[in-house]
């Protein structure tokens, strides 16, 4: 009863609107050293990270409503989001600020409940020096980043992550999304930690490095590379894989709860 009170509701108000959705764009630019940081909150939506030549950073994007539940407040809900840029030089952070549409909100989501209504989508595209750092936070995201060679921190719930042609750290953790990282030379400590969610690594065939996992028996893991394994745990049902690939160098540290890790060999740029 209560959902068709809301359907009813929602098309009362939505009677006579346009059917086109309200999209807001927004586009800053701010000094960035090579040697700075670029440090970005959000919630969902899509993140495009690249490279350039120019000492700055280039931030663009779109605010739309989410499809799962489009009506008539998109508009204003789309307006009220607001998008945090600030910072120049050394660090750089812009954050999806949510803060002022869910205040107004309130009192309607207390009524209806609070899955009857969803977030704005915001869409990044950011444009950074290769060597500046990036440091995500996000929930929900698409993301792609490719190019860069400095130290990355990713942390994302359950969001799809793409890195391409990465030449630097890599500290990532999901809880249960899908990554997928291809490293055009793994030449620093790199960490990825997963519970329920899917990683690929790709390491070129000839690159040397030390791995070493942190896994329980309910880790599904496979490697091109040849690792050794060692029991532990309750009646040794669960299994780590450790070694020494190519001669060693640089660490790998590979954690699982229940999640899905793959370690395949690429071509890079060795």
């Amino acid at each position: 009863m209560k959902r068709i009170l809301i359907l009813l509701l929602l098309s009362f108000f939505s009677y006579g609107a346009t059917p086109d959705r309200p999209k807001r764009e927004i586009s800053k630019t701010l000094p960035l050293k090579p040697t700075g940081r670029l440090t970005l909150d959000t919630y969902k939506g899509s993140i495009d990270i690249q490279t350039w030549e120019k000492n700055q950073v280039e931030v663009s994007v779109v605010i739309e409503p989410d499809d799962e539940f489009w009506n008539s407040s998109s508009d204003r809900d789309v307006e009220e989001v607001e998008i945090r840029i600030s910072g120049g030089d050394d660090e750089v952070r812009v954050k999806s600020d949510y803060t002022k549409l869910e205040r107004n909100r309130h009192s309607v989501i207390s009524w209806f409940g609070e899955n009857s209504f969803s977030l704005p989508l915001v869409h990044y595209a950011i444009k950074l020096p290769k060597t500046a750092n990036l440091q995500v936070k996000d929930y929900k995201s698409k993301s792609e980043i490719s190019g860069l060679s400095s130290d990355i921190v990713f942390n994302t719930y359950k969001g799809t992550v793409r890195m391409k042609s990465v030449d630097g750290s890599v500290d990532l953790e999901t809880y249960k999304g899908e990554v997928r990282v291809e490293f055009a030379k793994l030449k620093r400590t790199t960490r990825f930690e997963t519970y329920k969610g899917k990683i690929e690594v790709s390491i070129p065939k000839s690159n040397g490095f030390s791995l070493e996992t942190d896994f329980t028996s309910k880790t599904d893991f496979s490697s091109d590379f040849d690792v050794l394994t060692r029991a532990h745990g309750r009646r040794g049902r669960d299994k780590d894989y450790y070694g020494s690939v190519n001669g060693g160098g640089t660490e790998l540290k590979l954690k699982s709860g229940r999640g899905t890790i793959r370690l395949k060999e690429s071509r890079g740029i060795l």
